[in-house]
């Protein structure tokens, strides 16, 4: 059965696996389940722990790992935090102390315990840092293409119906998941009189609030060359379900800035409060 991260995030599970691993090398030949009936029948400390939790833990974390501290509880929060991607590690990103202020007091104790708060702080902790907020970056990004492909398919999902509606015989093509320089992400069709004609759609999913999306200049210059065949889906994700919202290039180009002398704008998001 899966722990949760509150449990597993405490100083009662990592010092139940330490205790775990220091038994094992007396014990080898014992299990884990062993193991932790042997400690909770002949060590005092083992009612004060929470070996279950020290049970999953040890699953997450290399056989070899140093028992010392602060090395081995630092060993165990990137653990935690590379391999069971707790919601609180998105916010790793934001510096050190304004992250560990968005935490729990126990969350903040696992931290100085591991001697990550030291100020000012010694190389090996700046390292860690840089180290597990990379992990957690990675993370985010992760989720941010996960929820840009869902984005995607409920565009090709909608553009499907569409097509049916309008009596079009063709399906509209998921050009994004094959080629990433293709500058749209969907190609579907649309009707003007009785010509059917191309829709080249960029894919864009959003959870902010007030409501907009992140266009970047390449998407931008693809699009002004396209035209009028060229649209934007953009997609409000923090709805149950999901709310599309349609742009055309006309639409967004009032939101697009001007370069001025020497600089040059790399991206800018788009407000969805009108049309």
């Amino acid at each position: 059965m899966p722990i949760s991260t509150e449990r597993l995030f405490t100083l009662a599970s990592f010092e139940g696996l330490k205790l775990i691993r220091a038994y094992a090398v007396n014990q080898p030949k014992l299990s884990i389940a062993d193991l932790i009936a042997l400690i909770e029948k002949v060590d005092p400390d083992g009612a004060s722990l929470d070996l279950e939790a020290s049970a999953y833990l040890h699953s997450l974390i290399d056989g070899d790992c140093p028992l010392e501290n602060p090395l081995f509880y630092r060993v165990c929060i990137k653990a935690v935090v590379v391999k069971h991607q707790p919601l609180w590690s998105k916010a790793m990103r934001q510096g050190r102390k304004r992250f560990v202020q968005t935490l729990s007091p126990n969350d903040q104790d696992v931290f100085a315990a591991a001697g990550l708060m030291i100020d000012p702080p010694p190389t090996d902790v700046v390292n860690w840092w840089d180290d597990v907020a990379g992990h957690a970056r990675l993370l985010q990004d992760i989720q941010k293409m996960e929820q840009a492909r869902v984005a995607e398919k409920l565009t090709i999902d909608s553009e499907v119906q569409k097509l049916s509606d309008l009596g079009i015989d063709r399906e509209p093509l998921w050009i994004g998941l094959d080629d990433n320089f293709a500058g749209y992400d969907v190609l579907s069709y649309d009707l003007i009189g009785e010509e059917i004609v191309s829709r080249m759609i960029e894919v864009k999913s959003t959870i902010a609030s007030p409501l907009r999306f992140i266009l970047t200049r390449n998407e931008w210059d693809q699009a002004a060359k396209i035209g009028d065949a060229y649209i934007f889906h953009v997609w409000d994700m923090g709805q149950a379900p999901p709310i599309l919202h349609v742009r055309t290039v006309s639409q967004v180009a009032p939101h697009i800035p001007n370069d001025q002398q020497n600089g040059k704008w790399s991206s800018v998001a788009i407000p969805l409060g009108s049309a």
